[in-house]
């Protein structure tokens, strides 16, 4: 069976709440993404309300294939700082917003650098702007991936995540009155491997509108458990767990659960229990220990993994591939 699974996560809520970018504790809970005439043929410029909270697009002209592909680019950029032809639009991103450089990488990626005022966008500015961007972008037939840099450094959203390559299928966008921005991404989970008494990586593909960090969408696969036709792996966290609060900090994931978490599954124990969750969060980018506290307070029960409470992965406690790498 394939350890590639799939899950769609869509949270809705008729408000939302503006955060700073990168470092704000704020959520968004949803904001609407629009099509107006997204099927129709031809270059598209993507561009948002003047509310800045939908993503919407016009029609325009390809730039000429016989340019230079960096005078390609140009036009693009230009295109998209350009004012919309239709009133009811305005485009991605605020005047405050500059754009340093834009160049290929030794990967062949084509990486947009910003001033740092790019980090004080709102949640909801930053994901359409850049989903905007690199949707646009692609269009032309020499971008493959799009990277966003912050003066020169690669850019780094709340939970120290970093978005790296992105392409245009990555932002999802369906058809329909009432459909959410999302994005697509990949995150590994460690459940039980049945028979083995050590935990196994599994791949989820989750499509997630940016309301819920990583590290709340790896704890909310954990809880559920493996998917019902998965034959390979056992749940690890135990009946009745709710996650109370989980954030990351400086590279430590705090994550506090309810008394519940502490019922250990008899077939699984204590240990391979803490792991799955301390694993699973620490394959997060950035994320380097994890603190775990029951209805906000330290157990002696979890603390005794780590000095200070403070876990770090083990991946000795993973079979196959990765405990193989931990052996050599």
């Amino acid at each position: 069976m394939s350890a590639f699974k799939r899950i769609v996560i869509v949270l809705t809520i008729m408000s939302f709440v503006f955060g700073t970018a990168a470092c704000s504790d704020e959520q968004v809970d949803s904001f609407m993404m629009q099509t107006n005439d997204d099927k129709a043929d031809g270059f598209k410029v993507f561009r948002t309300d003047p509310t800045r909270s939908a993503l919407l697009n016009e029609r325009d002209e390809a730039p000429d294939s016989k340019l230079s592909y960096r005078d390609q680019v140009d036009i693009v950029l230009r295109k998209l700082e350009s004012k919309p032809e239709d009133e009811g639009m305005i485009s991605l991103k605020p005047a405050d917003v500059t754009v340093r450089s834009a160049y290929f990488g030794l990967d062949g990626q084509l990486v947009v650098s910003f001033e740092k005022t790019y980090n004080d966008m709102s949640t909801v500015e930053e994901l359409l702007l850049r989903a905007g961007y690199v949707k646009t972008l692609c269009q032309l037939d020499f971008v493959d991936y799009v990277e966003f840099n912050v003066e020169d450094s690669p850019l780094i959203l709340r939970g120290d995540v970093v978005p790296g390559l992105m392409k245009g299928s990555d932002f999802v966008d369906n058809s329909g009155q009432a459909d959410y921005m999302s994005q697509e991404v990949e995150l590994t989970v460690h459940f039980v491997k049945k028979d083995e008494q050590m935990l196994g990586s599994e791949i989820y593909s989750v499509t997630y509108d940016a309301t819920s960090s990583y590290e709340e969408l790896v704890a909310d696969i954990l809880v559920k458990g493996p998917d019902s036709d998965d034959t390979d792996f056992i749940r690890t966290i135990p009946d009745g767990t709710v996650v109370n609060k989980i954030q990351s900090i400086d590279g430590i994931a705090y994550i506090d659960v309810n008394e519940e978490f502490l019922n250990f599954r008899e077939n699984i124990g204590e240990e391979l229990t803490v792991y799955s969750l301390v694993n699973s969060l620490c394959e997060i980018q950035g994320i380097m220990k994890v603190k775990i506290t029951v209805n906000g307070t330290s157990r002696k029960t979890l603390d005794k993994y780590g000095r200070d409470g403070m876990l770090e992965e083990r991946p000795e406690l993973i079979v196959g591939e990765k405990a193989g790498e931990a052996d050599g």
